[in-house]
């Protein structure tokens, strides 16, 4: 499991439903998204890499984009999408390879302030797929959330936020597939935030703390090689509660060109009391610079370092170096080039591993071929190092996307999602999905 509210991406499904962040929501943009967005990936509180040059996705399109609802001080943005894809291999550890289609729908609503100081917004969302041929595999994902900022200040704030997150991990998971799952696993989560900072000229001090419930559907789905620990469903009694605590220091010495530390330290508490020997502390320590260096050319990265002590003296502790970074490029105005990298500790559903190392490394390319029409490509590799020094897991994905922009209100997105397995331990066998897409988007 992969409990955190990074907005990237792993492997998961070719569309996931995540909050809207609403044109002019101003400074409750990356806290909103934050709150909302599906537990993925590992924590960052890096900045976002920020170029004098628009990027295309970031790019202003007067003629076409969504103009919302305004109601007095406030402002309702809300979309709706439906479409009909079809996957080569719906269940890759199934028996028998089973191809199919299946309907997918989603919609999003979101009411934020537009206020000069202060901030207030209240999110839902939920999407949908279903399966004609295959029930098992159907997943209803879905969340609410809501925040409130208080400026102090020039460029001083306390915010809080509260959303309760309904997802699930795919059948493409390792873990899922390792507990012979053919089919979706569900979790619930509750994420409470508090952060603040404060401004002083250059200097920006930050502090922030979260707390996360996870908590899995086990179903009837059998966990064969629960041979650890005395539960028979898939994610039974790996249920937990995850405390975060961090602070951060920047300076800035020019717009867009920081140098930061950060210091994070994660308390995880499992539930159920033959889980107990799970419980870990993790801290980590990071130094980093975010640079501008051309307005064609920015960068984002920390390193340092990351440890985590368990409960159980008979757990192998782990300490490992830690690294997040981002390479923003535009080789013209209409392209965008990204390189995102990632190391993280992560926890895992497995009965006989509590948690994995995953590097991740993504390059996004985004293209707008006219004004209206955005294609755009990704290819991701991610390594999963387990406790156990021979099991590991190397997976692929590459995706091709089209969104043609109609109108202020209509949208027609098509994509299409290669998934390979390159090399996997534990028995598990390598396998390749081809998965298509064609969604119709109403917009408000």
């Amino acid at each position: 499991m992969r409990p955190s509210p990074a907005p990237a991406a792993g492997p998961a499904p070719a569309v996931r439903p995540a909050c809207i962040v609403p044109a002019g929501a101003g400074a409750i943009a990356a806290v909103l998204a934050a709150l909302c967005s599906f537990p993925a990936l590992a924590q960052t509180s890096l900045p976002e890499v920020t170029l004098r040059s628009p990027t295309v996705i970031g790019r202003l399109r007067p003629d076409y984009e969504p103009a919302g609802v305004r109601l007095g001080g406030f402002r309702l943005d809300g979309r709706a999408e439906a479409g009909l894809g079809y996957s080569d291999n719906l269940a890759p550890t199934a028996p028998e390879r089973l191809t199919g289609i299946f309907l997918q729908e989603s919609t999003q609503l979101s009411l934020a302030s537009d206020w000069t100081r202060h901030a207030v917004a209240v999110s839902a969302s939920q999407a949908t797929r279903r399966h004609p041929d295959a029930g098992s595999l159907d997943w209803t994902d879905y969340q609410v959330g809501l925040m409130g900022r208080y400026d102090i200040g020039r460029a001083s704030s306390v915010s809080l936020g509260y959303s309760h997150i309904r997802g699930h991990l795919e059948v493409t998971d390792f873990d899922v597939q390792q507990s012979t799952l053919n089919r979706p696993l569900p979790f619930d989560s509750d994420v409470l935030s508090v952060a603040g900072t404060a401004a002083f000229n250059r200097i920006t001090l930050g502090a922030s703390a979260e707390y996360r419930t996870v908590r899995y559907e086990g179903n009837d789905a059998a966990f064969l090689d629960d041979t650890a620990f005395p539960f028979r469903a898939a994610g039974d009694g790996r249920d937990y509660d995850r405390t975060t605590g961090e602070v951060s220091a920047a300076y800035s010495f020019l717009p867009g060109r920081d140098v930061m530390v950060i210091a994070r330290v994660t308390d995880i508490s499992y539930l159920h009391t033959a889980q107990e020997s799970r419980d870990s502390l993790t801290w980590e320590a990071l130094a980093g610079i975010r640079y501008d260096l051309t307005g064609l050319w920015g960068f984002r990265i920390a390193v340092g370092y990351r440890h985590r002590d368990y409960e159980d003296p008979t757990l192998r502790n782990r300490s490992s170096p830690a690294f997040e970074g981002q390479i923003l490029y535009l080789p013209t105005q209409l392209t965008t080039v990204t390189l995102t990298a990632q190391r993280s500790i992560e926890e895992s559903t497995r009965a006989t591993n509590v948690s994995y190392t995953r590097t991740l490394v993504r390059l996004n390319v985004d293209h707008e071929l006219l004004r209206n029409v955005i294609l755009s490509a990704e290819l991701r590799g991610e390594h999963r190092k387990y406790d156990r020094e021979s099991q590991s897991v190397t997976d692929a994905v590459g995706i091709l996307s089209a969104q043609f922009i109609l109108n202020r209100r209509v949208s027609l997105l098509a994509s299409y999602q290669r998934y390979e397995r390159l090399q996997a331990s534990a028995g598990i066998q390598e396998f390749d999905q081809n998965l298509f897409l064609m969604r119709l988007r109403f917009t408000l």
